[in-house]
């Protein structure tokens, strides 16, 4: 059984690509919130932006993963309008909890995520061990790919200590 759990939402791809990334380096579960209903298109997109300023709280699928059975659950979610996706929100308050320990990551198309992972954090009720911020344009630049190998680094640190001479 994978120590690890990455659970991430993405609306665009981008959030995706790098949950995928960070799974595959860490050798971890895979799992993608989804919700209950489309956020396709324009009105969509407005959705997002309320939803996330406004700090609601949408329908998700179930996830049928208890987060307490993993050393460690890693969040990934994308920025909309400097705040905390509301997927992800949702999957916080009602998934969040069990976790044992936590670390965060965002995709943005420019700034805003400090307000995401403080909410993140008082959802959770804990400090992550780790966070990484991304922009859109780093998550395939070479900058970007250094920043997810440090990442990565720390959460084999902080997952599987016994392992991380052998892995560094």
């Amino acid at each position: 059984m994978s120590r690890i759990l990455v659970a991430y939402y993405t609306r665009t791809g981008c959030t995706g690509r790098v949950a995928t990334r960070l799974a595959e380096a860490l050798d971890a579960q895979l799992l993608q919130i989804e919700e209950t209903r489309s956020r396709l298109g324009p009105l969509g997109y407005m959705r997002c932006c309320y939803e996330a300023v406004r700090r609601r709280v949408p329908s998700i699928e179930p996830v049928g993963i208890d987060p307490g059975r993993f050393e460690l659950l890693v969040i990934g979610t994308p920025i909309w309008c400097w705040h905390l996706s509301s997927p992800v929100r949702a999957f916080a308050r009602r998934e969040g909890r069990a976790a044992r320990r936590v670390a965060f990551f965002c995709t943005m198309g420019g700034a805003g995520y400090t307000g995401a992972f403080d909410e993140l954090r008082t959802l959770l009720g804990q400090e992550p061990v780790a966070t990484l911020a991304l922009t859109d344009a780093e998550i395939d630049n070479a900058a970007g790919t250094a920043r997810i190998e440090r990442f990565v680094q720390a959460l084999r640190h902080e997952a599987l200590p016994e392992l991380h001479g052998k892995l560094a």
